[in-house]
């Protein structure tokens, strides 16, 4: 019994005087205090993020895990939040004459977060969830293009940019667009094409991608 009794006590012992463990110091201030390099031979190897954190050191050699979305917040770091495009060329005639036509895009490459926004595939339709600099780029080419000239619009609550193109041989016609602003949660953006003779057209391909920057 008295060995027994003997063998609990030291374990508890132990338990409280290795609590914290210092290695090249004698004062440890956390857990594991290192004083001096340390050096990992081999790790696990992850193949996506999924919930990984970062690890951080404060500049006095505490070590932190971050969620990486906070760390691109913080830094600012531009991140592509929607790839979209047209992969099969339309097959519906859009109409001349000045007619507001909507650009279609048939697949997404790259989802939005949902913290930052949410893309409608129904409307084509991209809606901004959180505050930033959205930087929009989209191209699209038509084809049957006999009219003048055509207007690509980027569309976005607070503010539209329409721009012309180019003709190309064989009938086809490409309009590029690039356009920064700040939006605000409920804003949207969407892609409309504008022709300015009366023949109808086709949209061929078309591509849009929209890089945030936290505020």
């Amino acid at each position: 019994m008295k060995k027994n009794l003997f063998i609990l006590a030291t374990a508890l012992v132990s338990n409280v005087v290795f609590s914290q463990v210092g290695i090249n110091t004698p004062s440890p201030t956390q857990t594991l205090d290192v004083n001096g390099s340390a050096r990992i031979r081999q790790t696990p190897v992850a193949t996506t993020l999924g919930s990984s954190k970062l690890i951080i050191t404060q500049a006095n050699g505490d070590i932190y895990e971050i969620d990486p979305n906070v760390l691109t917040t913080e830094l600012k770091i531009p991140t592509t939040v929607l790839s979209v495009r047209l992969n099969t060329p339309g097959t519906t005639l859009l109409s001349g004459g000045n007619i507001v036509n909507g650009v279609n895009f048939d697949t997404v490459d790259i989802t939005p977060v949902a913290a930052i926004g949410s893309w409608n595939v129904a409307t084509n339709t991209f809606t901004v969830n959180k505050a930033g600099v959205f930087q929009i780029s989209a191209s699209i080419q038509l084809s049957d293009f006999s009219n003048p000239s055509a207007n690509f619009v980027i569309v976005t609550t607070p503010f539209s940019q329409s721009s012309g193109g180019l003709l190309l041989a064989n009938d086809r016609y490409t309009v590029n667009q690039v356009l920064s602003l700040k939006l605000s949660p409920g804003d949207t953006v969407k892609g409309n094409i504008i022709a300015g003779g009366s023949d109808s057209f086709y949209e061929e391909k078309a591509i849009m991608s929209i890089i945030y920057t936290p505020l």
